[in-house]
């Protein structure tokens, strides 16, 4: 991708009301998900979860749904490193099946006409290309094949990939984001969503503070942060939402907003009319204790971690409710 020019607009002060269903232009039939490390086992999570609201997930780094089953020491095991043993991705799939049967989760058939896009560094030791393989393995039993594309080749650490931004392609430092020669945002953005155009050259406008309604109730960050092109009023065509999920230690309040910056997804929106939207992880150091600001995988909020009514999950499907009109998104 051609370098870009990221001039930020971030708005001075306190953090602005999110815009109202009115102020933008939003189609609900264009709305996906991504995210790293923990941020991809939420992706997975909201995916699953809100099958009915999501039309597709990009999941770096993560592993399949429920596989911590509300256990830290479970989730920092099994759902981590390398293992003779692989994971039993067939009762998480038949738990998948009994939640959505029991109204925990939308109905899965939802996923079927889904696209899942993954990705896994070859130097990734952080999280074993297993587990990763086995959110794959999840994703199989509900979508066809041809509507997931793996990416497993690219010599990336446990860093987000990018093309001309970040430190070195293996290096685990703030950001976190690696300048591998590889965009993964473009790619990712480019198979969730078909015909995008490539960015240009020149400045990138339009992220704002904003307030999310509820965050206190879910360990989020009050101020999260929003991405709107100049082409999403309410006036305009229908864009696009994409939701972006970052991991451990990588949210506003531990790296500002490098993250957001560097990752590649605003050149890639600004040009094809697609609203980002950036929650935030609020760190803790007491109880929950969540030192490096991690997404809920395992159930620090509560065992209802997993299903529609999780507080994280919540907050997020309701922010997307009050940015698209839908009203009744979240239960």
């Amino acid at each position: 991708m051609k370098n870009v020019l990221l001039v930020l607009f971030l708005a001075a002060g306190p953090a602005l009301a999110a815009p109202s269903a009115g102020q933008l232009s939003i189609d609900p039939e264009r709305i996906t998900v991504s995210g790293i490390s923990s941020g991809a086992h939420m992706a997975l999570q909201l995916h699953v979860a809100y099958s009915d609201l999501f039309s597709g997930a990009a999941i770096l780094s993560g592993g399949p749904w429920g596989c911590a089953e509300n256990s830290l020491v479970t989730a920092m095991s099994r759902c981590v490193k390398e293992s003779d043993d692989p994971l039993p991705v067939a009762p998480l799939i038949e738990n998948a099946r009994k939640a959505a049967a029991a109204g925990r989760l939308a109905d899965l058939a939802n996923l079927s006409d889904d696209r899942v896009w993954l990705f896994h560094g070859s130097q990734d030791t952080a999280v074993a290309a297993k587990v990763h393989d086995a959110a794959a393995m999840f994703y199989a039993a509900f979508l066809p094949a041809e509507q997931m594309r793996m990416v497993n080749e690219i010599p990336a650490g446990h860093v987000f990939p990018a093309a001309g931004h970040g430190n070195g392609c293996a290096e685990l430092v703030p950001p976190f984001v690696g300048d591998c020669g590889y965009d993964a945002a473009g790619e990712l953005l480019q198979f969730l969503y078909s015909g995008l155009a490539e960015p240009g050259d020149g400045a990138t406008t339009g992220l704002q503070a904003v307030t999310l309604p509820g965050a206190g109730e879910a360990n989020l960050l009050p101020t999260a942060y929003l991405f709107v092109p100049p082409a999403c009023g309410a006036e305009a065509g229908n864009c696009a939402l994409h939701v972006v999920l970052h991991g451990c230690a990588q949210s506003t309040e531990e790296v500002g907003t490098a993250f957001i910056e560097q990752s590649g997804y605003l050149p890639w929106a600004a040009a094809n009319d697609i609203v980002l939207a950036f929650p935030q992880v609020e760190k803790s150091l007491v109880a929950p204790l969540n030192p490096l600001g991690c997404w809920d995988w395992w159930g620090y909020t509560g065992e209802g971690y997993l299903w529609r009514s999780a507080a994280q999950m919540r907050v997020i499907t309701r922010w997307i409710g009050e940015l698209t009109g839908r009203r009744n998104v979240s239960p």
